[in-house]
């Protein structure tokens, strides 16, 4: 079945909810994109003012509207812990990338594990996607442990254009 971009789906498993961010989650949202220990590893602009978080919400909002983009909050007995992102979503071409933060006391607990898990058995079912990309850095090994567990595979040959520490990590699926 594929998805038809009506509203933003809530995803669950037995521990953790993703769910939208609306404008309510502003300050959770300045916080996660504004930490420096957070996006130690990440290169796209800090957000540095809550009018950034909240005009950062509704471009999230605007690109779900045109099928580009599905941003969830985590949730994690009933507090926002994180976000992932499917985003450059190309239905026809069966193609997204992903992309996630987590605050620190929640990291090396399987909370990402469970949010991928349910991440990409939503693409694959009810998006269609044959392929997912993540971009992470080169010095993030436990995104990189957390790829390779579900068979993402580094592609040696190709490079990130927008930052040099990036390295692309590409999972096919059937």
């Amino acid at each position: 079945m594929i998805y038809n971009f009506q509203e933003i789906p809530i995803l669950q498993t037995n521990r953790i909810t993703l769910r939208e961010a609306t404008l309510e989650d502003t300050n959770f949202v300045f916080a996660l994109r504004s930490s420096q220990e957070i996006n130690k590893f990440v290169g796209t602009k800090k957000i540095k003012t809550l009018t950034e978080a909240e005009a950062f919400i509704l471009d999230c909002k605007n690109l779900f509207k045109e099928e580009k983009r599905i941003f969830w909050l985590i949730e994690f007995k009933n507090k926002v812990i994180g976000s992932v992102v499917l985003h450059k979503i190309d239905v026809a071409k069966h193609y997204a990338e992903i992309g996630y933060k987590l605050k620190p006391e929640y990291q090396q607990k399987g909370i990402m594990t469970e949010v991928l898990e349910s991440v990409i058995a939503f693409s694959k079912t009810s998006l269609n996607l044959k392929v997912i990309e993540a971009y992470t850095h080169k010095n993030n090994l436990a995104s990189i442990a957390l790829l390779k567990k579900f068979n993402f595979t580094f592609q040696a040959n190709r490079r990130c254009n927008t930052y040099d520490f990036n390295r692309i990590y590409k999972l096919e699926i059937n």
